[in-house]
């Protein structure tokens, strides 16, 4: 079979059994992703429901090229004591596919109740801002275990943040029993006829829930070890570092980039911070208006030379004056101007906090950007627990 024919989907059938002895049972297809889909599964060790994420053919044969990590990274989170903020793996198999997708490694992990952009996406109006500091602040607890075993994250967002399930077990049952897993229509595929799972995500928690829940960093997919990565871009554009851009080391550092980004976009109910699209006007391209705005957002008027002497990519967009090669115009614009401009926030002592906490975040050197550690202590997230 050539490696063209493994790259196929799982084709769970409502009622399949997998793992040692046969101890996980399929019940429904939860989501999916890019190289994977997500099932609710039912233990029989445990009595108790769990998720397993199937990756794909294709990602599977990366794994066994030692081209992913994202097994490694979940065991490293799963070193007693756990994080209750970091998602970890409680068991792992491989079965084979079905035609020629290919086998499909499986992790199987604590059942999560829902992602944050569903949360955020459920109402127009942004959520409240004690439920978004009790999300920020549980995601850096999550970010500081990550980083003490060694595991950057690398793709920060708000899909990638999961709350609590609330349901019991006999809850699932009622709610499998109401709402009965189905297939979409028969469609032609390589190996012919193939039908799909519909995904059924558990139902949303309450306002009044969100308040209480745990937040946890999941899927790690795109984690790599910390000090030990190759170097490669990483990060989507809207929360990719500086370093990133400029094609210099990076390390832990990335993920509180992207952090910083976060809280800008969860306060706003899911508005980015910055706008990653050519500004014409200017002549920037993509990745030039990004730094452009980088500059003006941080109050950076010259890009620090220590950075640029360790980046690759340096000087494609910045001159021997540290400044950007275009020269765009600069001027006065930095977060606090951003959040009270956009009303955000109104002017005021928490406008001022949320920018100062921003900016702990983003700071163009990444040695000096805070430590997820610091940032839980920050005089902001004070009274949240």
């Amino acid at each position: 079979m050539s490696v063209k024919n493994k790259c196929g989907w799982p084709q769970f059938d409502y009622g399949d059994t997998m793992g040692i002895d046969g101890r996980y049972t399929i019940r429904c297809k939860l989501g999916w992703g890019m190289h994977s889909s997500t099932w609710l599964a039912f233990d029989s060790l445990t009595s108790s429901f769990v998720a397993i994420k199937a990756l794909t053919g294709y990602m599977t044969e990366a794994d066994k090229n030692d081209e992913t990590w994202e097994q490694d990274a979940l065991r490293l989170l799963n070193y007693s004591p756990r994080s209750p903020h970091c998602l970890y793996s409680l068991d792992e198999f491989t079965i084979p596919g079905k035609g020629s997708a290919g086998g499909h490694l499986c992790m199987v992990t604590p059942l999560m109740g829902g992602d944050v952009r569903a949360l955020c996406g459920q109402k127009p109006e942004p959520i409240a801002l004690p439920i978004v500091k009790r999300i920020l602040l549980h995601t850096l607890r999550g970010l500081a275990f990550a980083h003490f075993r060694g595991v950057v994250h690398t793709d920060i967002k708000a899909n990638n943040i999961f709350f609590s399930n609330n349901m019991s077990t006999e809850d699932i049952e009622h709610w499998l029993a109401a709402n009965p897993p189905r297939f979409h229509d028969p469609e032609p595929a390589d190996d012919g006829l193939v039908q799909s799972a519909i995904s059924q995500p558990l139902p949303m928690i309450s306002p009044e829930a969100a308040r209480s829940a745990v937040y946890t960093l999941g899927d790690w997919g795109s984690g790599l070890p910390s000090e030990l990565h190759p170097m490669r871009t990483v990060s989507p554009p809207l929360y990719r570092a500086p370093e990133v851009y400029l094609g210099a080391e990076w390390d832990t550092p990335v993920d509180i980039w992207s952090f910083g980004c976060l809280v800008y976009e969860l306060t706003t109910c899911g508005r980015p911070l910055f706008q990653c699209k050519p500004d014409e006007r200017q002549g920037l391209t993509k990745d030039e208006n990004m730094l452009y705005q980088m500059s003006l957002f941080t109050n950076t008027v010259q890009f620090p030379p220590a950075l640029l002497n360790r980046s690759r990519f340096g000087t494609q967009f910045i001159g021997p004056d540290c400044l950007l090669l275009k020269k765009p115009q600069l001027y006065n614009m930095s977060v606090k101007d951003v959040i009270v401009l956009r009303k955000v926030l109104p002017e005021g002592p928490e406008a001022n906090a949320m920018a100062a906490f921003i900016l702990r975040c983003l700071r163009i050197i990444p040695e000096e950007r805070a430590t997820a550690d610091e940032l839980i202590m920050d005089p902001w997230l004070t009274g949240i627990d």
